[in-house]
C-alpha cells in the first residue's frame, strides 16, 4: 500500500472525500487554506483557472507539491473537458470535437483517438481525472442541458462511442461516465431545478442504462451521479446523488460497479434549493459517493467539511463508512503515475501543443459536416448570411461568444452580406431580417439551439415562405427539423467552435462536400 489510510487523521480522511474549485490561475488563499487547514484532497478546474497551457501546468505542479508536502497523498485534479461546447482548455492546446460531432463522422475510431489524445494532453498538463464522456442518451429534443454533449439518441451508438472514448482516455487518465443513470430525457436543467424521470425499469434498461452498464462492464473507473429524481431507482423523491438505494443498492451491488462514485456539483440548484449543499454532502457520502464536488463557494466547502467531521464525532455517520469510501479513493490514487514535481513545461510542450493532434480534431469536425436534407450550398452573387453568435446556454458551457463567424465572413468572403442573429430575436429583429432577405436571391441562416430558442424557428418559417433559396445550417443542437418541416436545405455542424467555424467557411466557399451522418432520428 502506497497510501496508508491508518496514517490519515480524521480531517485528512474527510478531505479525501471532497473535491473543491477555486477562482484563480495560481494558488490563492482559498486553495491554500483548503489544502493546508482543511486537508482537502482533490481539485476541480474550470475555465476561470486556465489562461495558457504553461500556466495551468505550473498551477497543477504547485498544487501537487503543496498536497504532497501537506498530506502525503497526491490530488485528483479533474476537469470537465468533454470537447466541443463543454471545453475548459480552449487555447494553446487542442480544441477537441464534442461527442455528437464525433458520432456524426460515423467512425468509432475517432472516439477512441479523441479520448486517447485528450487524455495524453491532460496528463501532461497535470490533470489526472476527466469528467467525460457524457453517456446520456439524448432522446429528448427539448433537453436544455445535454443535446450535442451526447453522442446520439440511440443507446447502442452511445455505448459504442462512449466505450471507445473511455478506452482511449483511460490509457492516461481516469474517465468519468456521466450523468448516471441518465440526463438525456429531461426538459429541466438540474443546474436550475430538480428534474424527474418517471420511467419504469423496462424502459430504463432498454434506453438510459445501456451505455452505463456497457461502460461498467468495460472497466470505466469513475461514474458521476445526476441530481435527478428517478422514482424507479430512488426512494422518497430523492435525486440519485443522495439515494442509497440507487448509488449503493443499484450501482454498486446490482450493477457491480467497483470504481469511484463522484457527485455532480453540489451547489447546483437541484441540491442547494431542496437539501442545502452542506447537509446534502453528508447524504451523498451515506448514499455511496466517494468524492463530493463543491465547485465554487469557499464558505460552503469549509462548512461541509466541518459538518461531516461533527457528524463522525457525534456518531451520526460511522468512521467505518468513512474509511470504506476513502479506501476506494486511495486505491485509485495508487494507480496514478508517479508525479514528477520537478518536471518543466518545456518537456511536455510538444505533446500539449501538438499540430498533428490539432489537425486530427479539425478533420473530425470537417468529416462531421452533415447534409441532412436538400442540396449542398452553391453561393450566389446576391446572398445574405444571417448568423447567431453563441452564448453559454447552460451553466455547464462557458461559451463567451468570442469566436464569430460574422467576423470570419467579413474577412474571407467580403462580398457576402451579413447580419447578426440574436439568440432570441424580437419581432422587430425578425421584420428587419425578413425585409433584408427579400432583397436577396439566397439566404443562409445559421441557427444556434433553435430547439430551445424557438424565436429562431419562427424566423426560419417566415424565411421559408419567401421567394428565396434558403439554406439552414445548425451550429449546435440538430433539432431544427423537428419544429420546421418546410426547410428544404439543412446542414448540421453540432458545435460552435473555432474548428467548426473554419469548416463552415470552407463549406461556404465550396471547398468541402458534406460527408457526415446525423446521429439522431429527426423525422
Amino acid at each position: 500500500m502506497k497510501y496508508d489510510i491508518n496514517k490519515l487523521t480524521l480531517e485528512e480522511k474527510i478531505g479525501q472525500l471532497f473535491m473543491f474549485g477555486f477562482d484563480a490561475t495560481d494558488i490563492n488563499d482559498h486553495a491554500l487554506k483548503l489544502i493546508k487547514d482543511y486537508r482537502m484532497g482533490n481539485v476541480i478546474l474550470f475555465a476561470r483557472n486556465i489562461k495558457t497551457p504553461e500556466q495551468v501546468f505550473k498551477l497543477n505542479q504547485n498544487l501537487q507539491k503543496l498536497a504532497v508536502e501537506e498530506l502525503g497523498v497526491p490530488l485528483f485534479i479533474s476537469i470537465d473537458q468533454e470537447g466541443g461546447m463543454v471545453s475548459r482548455i480552449t487555447s494553446g492546446a487542442t480544441f477537441f470535437p464534442g461527442a455528437m460531432t464525433i458520432a456524426a463522422t460515423n467512425d468509432v475510431n475517432n472516439a477512441y483517438l479523441s479520448g486517447k489524445y485528450m487524455g495524453l494532453e491532460l496528463i501532461n498538463l497535470g490533470i489526472n481525472m476527466n469528467f467525460a464522456p457524457v453517456l446520456d442518451v439524448n432522446n429528448n429534443p427539448k433537453n436544455p442541458v445535454i443535446g450535442v454533449r451526447s453522442f446520439s439518441d440511440q443507446p447502442k451508438m452511445v455505448s459504442e462511442y462512449g466505450e471507445a472514448f473511455i478506452r482511449g482516455m483511460q490509457e492516461n487518465v481516469i474517465a468519468t461516465g456521466k450523468h448516471f443513470p441518465g440526463h438525456g430525457d429531461t426538459h429541466v436543467d438540474s443546474h436550475l431545478a430538480l428534474p424527474k424521470v418517471a420511467y419504469g425499469m423496462d424502459r430504463l434498461n432498454a434506453v438510459e442504462l445501456v451505455p452505463f452498464k456497457h461502460a461498467i462492464k468495460k472497466g470505466i473507473k469513475a461514474m458521476m451521479s445526476s441530481h435527478i429524481d428517478f422514482p424507479a431507482l430512488t426512494e422518497n423523491g430523492l435525486p440519485t446523488t443522495l439515494s442509497k438505494k440507487c448509488m449503493t443498492g443499484f450501482l454498486r451491488e446490482e450493477l457491480g460497479f467497483e470504481g469511484l462514485i463522484v457527485t455532480d456539483g453540489m451547489q447546483m440548484k437541484a441540491i442547494q434549493d431542496n437539501y442545502t449543499t452542506v447537509k446534502a454532502s453528508l447524504m451523498a457520502i451515506e448514499a455511496g459517493a466517494n468524492i463530493v464536488c463543491i465547485c465554487h463557494s469557499e464558505e460552503l466547502q469549509m462548512k461541509a467539511l466541518d459538518y461531516i467531521k461533527e457528524s463522525v464525532l457525534n456518531n451520526k455517520i460511522s468512521i467505518d463508512l468513512i474509511d470504506e469510501r476513502v479506501s476506494r479513493v486511495l486505491k485509485y490514487k495508487e494507480e496514478l503515475v508517479d508525479i514528477d514535481l520537478n518536471k518543466k513545461y518545456q518537456s511536455v510542450k510538444d505533446i500539449v501543443e501538438n499540430e498533428k493532434t490539432k489537425n486530427f480534431s479539425y478533420q473530425v469536425v470537417r468529416n462531421a459536416l452533415t447534409l441532412v436534407k436538400g442540396k449542398p450550398l452553391s453561393l450566389m452573387d446576391n446572398a445574405l448570411f444571417i448568423g447567431a453568435l453563441p452564448i453559454a446556454t447552460s451553466i455547464a458551457d462557458e461559451s463567451d461568444g468570442s469566436h464569430s463567424i460574422i467576423k470570419l465572413i467579413k474577412t474571407y468572403l467580403p462580398s457576402l452580406h451579413t447580419m447578426t442573429l440574436p439568440i432570441q430575436p424580437t419581432k422587430n429583429d425578425m421584420e428587419i431580417m425578413i425585409d433584408a432577405a427579400k432583397a436577396h436571391h439566397q439566404v443562409i441562416l445559421c441557427t444556434y439551439n433553435a430547439n430551445i430558442y424557438q424565436e429562431q424557428i419562427e424566423l426560419m418559417n417566415q424565411l421559408a415562405k419567401l421567394d428565396v433559396e434558403l439554406h439552414v445550417i445548425s451550429m449546435r443542437n440538430p433539432y431544427d427539423l423537428h419544429y420546421a418541416k418546410d426547410i428544404e436545405n439543412y446542414v448540421c455542424l453540432y458545435e460552435y467552435t473555432p474548428n467548426s467555424l473554419k469548416v463552415l467557411l470552407e463549406y461556404l466557399k465550396k471547398e468541402l462536400v458534406p460527408t457526415g451522418t446525423i446521429p439522431i432520428a429527426y423525422e
